[in-house]
Parts: structure tokens; C-alpha cells; sequence
């Protein structure tokens, strides 16, 4: 096959790749924080406002103040939107509602962005002169690899794609061997590419890092012309150029760009994080190979202490293969394996982070580990019989990948499936308890499942305060309880049951004062009332309403209206 042949049939062969293990992604409904990134985000949805995003959080419509700068993803967001609304099907914008808009264009490009990311990976390979079945192997295995269903299947995940592809696209120019002009202008491109990077997702700042390593390990070339100082003082022109703009950014992400924290993590004891980064390590390598019970909850909960043993000696074992790949002088090897834990050392554990470990977060560093070990079983497999074989073995590998794939995309098909399947592998996580919960209420008028998710997680709520609790003394509200207890008073309005309906109510009214929080005593007030007016209890209701009536003035007709009635309320307000 010819040179030119095998760069149009290897990369459409990836693309296709991409395609069927993606496929079924293409019917999914929005989930999780797509309501937040596109539904609810009123600037996303109307160009005039491009600009903007470049100027706010990536959920500026969400609960309270992020601190994720991603506008080129919110760019991208717009794009889709203006291609997806049909003013005369759709129903018509309307100020803080969510829009009614189909997913499908959404899901397409998140397709074509991770079929794009692979796509320039094999280019990058071709680049840093790996063997054709490398080049083609590696992003085989790495666009159907399960792990990234995360990223792909959730819109909101889109971010990792487009960041990935831009650090390949940067990677791949800065690389460049053309001669004079044109490689200023690639170096020109690279450097564009990483600030677009930059602008999709912040761990696109291991960029530098990633380009440092691919110049000083890639081999030099024989015999040079120039002395070895001058060659690479030319050739980290772009590495440059690379970390000026990551001070930049730096900057004004601290400053300017900086636009509220995100939730406070307390720092573990560095030793227990070197202990659970050994058990991350360990799990990361175990769902490379066997990308079994994948969720969006994934924990280090029950995960025994000796996993940490396993994790650090696999640590240790690619440190030494990198070392021995670079004294045998098999410099690919050496640079797949470098990309691979430069990329996973900011996840890993040892820095303080909001989680201990995510499937998405896999992204970039397993391009480099297919590439390490293609090369490597590539090396290994000399004779034609035994590199027939190894295709063989590969072309298996991608195809169990892209079965588990299609399987797993199935869970991230809506809300319910995604939470649901979660809480099979993780059934201890509030989040998604709570976030079924309100699947049930809000989307589907599932009351009975919603009540029965909300009484599991304000149990759980209370467990929690027993166990940290010193006194004993549990007569208090967490701050997502809150959300909870109101959320069941008005399901059991709801369902009928007016005296848990009013214990709900009556805990908040009590505990919520209303210069704390005005909406939430209010509300707590009014169904206070309706709950006790709906059991007879006409005196406590008065009361009741007369507490909501001091708080809002504006609600003295509406609870006129509901005296003089005298019945139990129609449905949830």
C-alpha cells in the first residue's frame, strides 16, 4: 500500500472505529449537568452573546459560582444549538426555562470530536515515525476503549475530546520537520492549537510537558549538522512559546478568570494519599485491560489496603521499562511511557483532588501507554508470523473494547439509566441518589420512586450525622437536606400523606430562620400549612400561615384563598 493510500484508508478506518462504538450513543436524552451547560444556559443558546463566554464560568446559570473556564466548549455548545433548534417544531426561548431542544446534533459532534482526537493521534504517531501498525493499533485500542464512554456519551463531557485533539493537533506541529517559513508557520499553528486546548480544559496545561518530553527523548538526527546545543535550542522554539502562554494563562486564570471556587476539599494526610494513589494506580492499570463495572461513581471505599502494593509496583515497573527503553535506545517506547505518566501524575492522587479517581480522567494518558506497549509487543513480534498473530490478537482486543463500549453506552442513554446503573455498582452515593430522586419527581412524575430515593437519602443523612456527631446531638440541617426534606414534604402533599408531609415541613419552618434563608422558610411555612389545614388542624395552619404571611406580604391572598377553601391541595407547587 502506498504512503498516500495509507494516510486516507488507516484514519477512516479509525473514524469508523469510532463510529460503531459510538453509534448508539446518537438516540441519548441530556443527562446530569447537560441541563446546566445547554438547557439552562441562556447564553449558549443565542449567539449574540459568543463574547460572553469567554468572560464566565461554563455554568452561569447553575447553582452558585464555578470556577470552569471552558468557553470554547460553550462556543462549540452554541454551534450545536443553533443547528439543532427548529423554531417551528421547538417551543420558543423562554427566560429561565429549560429549552426544548433535541440531543441529537449534540451527541454527533461529541462523536466527531473523539473520532477527530484519534484521528490526530494516528498523525502524531506518523510524525514521531512510528511503524505503520503502531500508528494505526494505538488509536484503534484507544477510540474504543470503554473507559472514554464517559467523555462521549455525556455531553457535557465534550470537554476532554476537544482538549485531547487540540494537544495532538499542537503536539503534532510543534513536531514539525518542514523546512524554514513553513515550519514557523506550524510552530505558529502548534502554539494557537495549545491556547485552544487551554480554552476547552485546564489539565490541558500538561501540554509543555508532554511537548518537552516528546523533543529531548525523540531521537536526534544522524549525523547532525549543527552542535547539539544549537539543535535543540531550535527545536524547543515552540516550547518556548508553549510555556509563555501557559504563564499567561496562569495569570489571568488567577486573576481576571477567576470566578468563584469550587467546592473545598480537605487535604488528606500525605500519607494517605500516597496510599490511595498506589489503589488508584492499580485500578486505572486493572481497567485498561479489563474495563469491567464502570461507573461515574467510581470510589476507593472497601478497596483493600494491599491494592496499594500492587498499584506502586506497577508504578515502579513502567519507571523502569521507561528507563530501559531509553538506555536500548527504543525511544518511542520511552516517550509513550513518559507521555503516560506525565499525563497521569495531576490525577493521581498525590495532589489534592475532588475525587480520588475518574474514568474520563484517562483520557490523554492512555494514548500514551497503547503507544508504549504497541511499540513494545511490535518490537517483541520480529518474524512476519508472529506480527500476523499480533494483528490478530489486536484486532480481538478492540473488538471485546468496542463491544463493552456499546454495552456501557446504554447506561448513559438518560437519566434514570445512568443513575440507576450507578447506584447498582455504588448504591452509598447521596449525589446520585438524590440526583434519581429528582429524576423521578421533575422529569418523570415517578412520585413513589421519588419518595422512596428521597427517604433512602435523608436516612442516609441522618446515619451520616450520627456517626460525626460527638454528642449525639443529630437536631440539626445539612445543607443538602434542606433540598431533600422539601422535596418529600411536597411528594407526600402530593401523595396524600398530610402528616409526613407536615413533619417535613415542620422541621425546616423550625430550624430555617428566615434572615438565613428566606425562600426556604417561606416555603417551609406554606406547606406547614397546607399540610396541617389538609389534616383539619384549622388553628396550627392559621399559624402557620400567618409565619408565612410575616415573611412574603405578597402570599396574604393566596392564603386567604386557601382558608376559605379549607381542602387538601391539588398537587405539588
Amino acid at each position: 500500500m502506498t504512503e498516500k493510500h495509507f494516510r486516507i484508508l488507516a484514519p477512516l478506518a479509525i473514524f469508523l472505529a469510532a463510529g460503531v462504538a459510538y453509534v448508539n450513543t446518537l438516540d441519548g436524552d441530556w443527562v446530569w449537568d447537560d441541563a446546566s451547560s445547554v438547557l439552562l444556559n441562556e447564553h449558549v443558546q443565542q449567539p449574540g452573546y459568543f463574547f460572553q463566554l469567554f468572560r464566565e464560568d461554563q455554568h452561569p446559570f447553575g447553582k452558585g459560582a464555578g470556577n470552569f473556564y471552558r468557553p470554547l466548549v460553550a462556543a462549540s455548545f452554541m454551534l450545536d444549538f443553533v443547528l439543532a433548534f427548529d423554531s417551528e417544531q421547538d417551543q420558543p426561548l423562554a427566560p429561565h426555562r429549560p429549552a426544548d431542544v433535541k440531543p441529537l446534533v449534540f451527541h454527533q459532534t461529541n462523536l466527531l470530536w473523539h473520532a477527530a482526537a484519534a484521528v490526530l493521534l494516528f498523525f502524531l504517531l506518523l510524525r514521531l515515525d512510528a511503524p505503520r501498525w503502531v500508528a494505526v493499533a494505538a488509536p484503534l485500542l484507544f477510540v474504543t476503549h470503554p473507559l472514554h464512554t464517559e467523555a462521549i456519551a455525556y455531553i457535557s463531557g465534550r470537554a476532554d475530546m476537544m482538549s485531547a485533539a487540540f494537544m495532538f493537533a499542537g503536539l503534532g506541529l510543534a513536531l514539525s520537520n518542514a523546512r524554514a517559513t513553513r515550519r514557523r508557520i506550524d510552530w505558529g499553528a502548534g502554539s494557537l492549537c495549545f491556547v485552544a486546548a487551554l480554552l476547552s480544559k485546564e489539565s490541558s496545561m500538561i501540554f509543555p510537558v508532554l511537548l518537552a518530553l516528546l523533543i529531548f527523548l525523540r531521537p536526534r538526527p544522524q549525523p547532525l549538522a549543527e552542535p547539539v546545543k544549537t539543535y535543540y535550542l531550535r527545536e524547543a522554539t515552540p516550547l518556548f512559546a508553549a510555556a509563555a502562554i501557559l504563564v499567561v494563562y496562569a495569570l489571568l486564570r488567577s486573576t481576571v478568570l477567576h470566578f468563584g471556587e469550587l467546592a473545598e476539599q480537605t487535604a488528606l494526610p500525605f500519607g494517605t494519599r500516597l496510599l490511595q494513589t498506589g489503589q488508584a494506580f492499580a485500578f486505572y492499570l486493572q481497567k485498561l485491560f479489563l474495563p469491567t463495572r464502570l461507573h461515574m461513581e467510581q470510589t476507593l471505599a472497601g478497596v483493600p489496603t494491599w491494592t496499594s502494593a500492587v498499584g506502586w509496583a506497577g508504578l515502579l515497573l513502567i519507571l523502569a521499562g521507561l528507563a530501559g527503553a531509553w538506555r536500548a535506545e527504543h525511544h518511542r517506547i520511552a516517550m509513550g511511557l513518559a507521555w503516560f505518566l506525565a499525563a497521569w501524575l495531576p490525577i493521581s492522587g498525590i495532589f489534592p483532588l475532588n475525587a480520588p479517581m475518574a474514568e474520563h480522567w484517562m483520557y490523554v494518558p492512555m494514548a500514551g501507554f497503547w503507544w508504549a506497549l504497541c511499540e513494545a509487543l511490535w518490537l517483541l513480534a520480529r518474524r512476519p508470523a508472529r506480527r500476523s498473530a499480533l494483528s490478530t490478537a489486536v484486532v480481538v482486543l478492540a473488538l471485546a473494547f468496542l463491544g463493552l463500549t456499546v454495552h456501557r453506552n446504554q447506561a448513559w442513554h438518560s437519566n434514570e439509566s445512568l443513575f440507576t446503573a450507578t447506584l447498582k455498582e455504588n448504591p452509598d452515593s447521596l449525589r446520585v441518589s438524590h440526583n434519581l430522586a429528582v429524576t423521578y419527581e421533575n422529569l418523570l412524575g415517578n412520585w413513589a420512586g421519588a419518595r422512596r430515593e428521597f427517604e433512602q437519602v435523608l436516612a442516609q443523612y441522618q446515619a451520616q450525622k450520627r456517626t460525626t456527631s460527638l454528642s449525639g446531638d443529630i437536631d440539626y440541617l445539612l445543607d443538602d437536606e434542606v433540598d431533600v426534606r422539601l422535596s418529600l414534604g411536597h411528594l407526600y402533599l402530593q401523595l396524600g400523606d398530610y402528616a409526613k408531609a407536615a413533619e417535613q415541613f415542620g422541621v425546616l419552618a423550625r430550624r430555617v430562620a428566615p434572615e438565613k434563608d428566606r425562600a426556604v422558610a417561606t416555603e417551609a411555612a406554606m406547606g406547614l400549612g397546607r399540610s396541617l389545614l389538609a389534616l383539619g388542624d384549622v388553628a396550627g395552619a392559621g399559624s402557620a400561615f400567618e409565619r408565612a404571611a410575616g415573611i412574603e406580604p405578597k402570599l396574604g391572598t393566596e392564603i386567604r384563598m386557601l382558608m376559605l377553601e379549607g381542602a387538601p391541595p391539588a398537587g405539588v407547587s
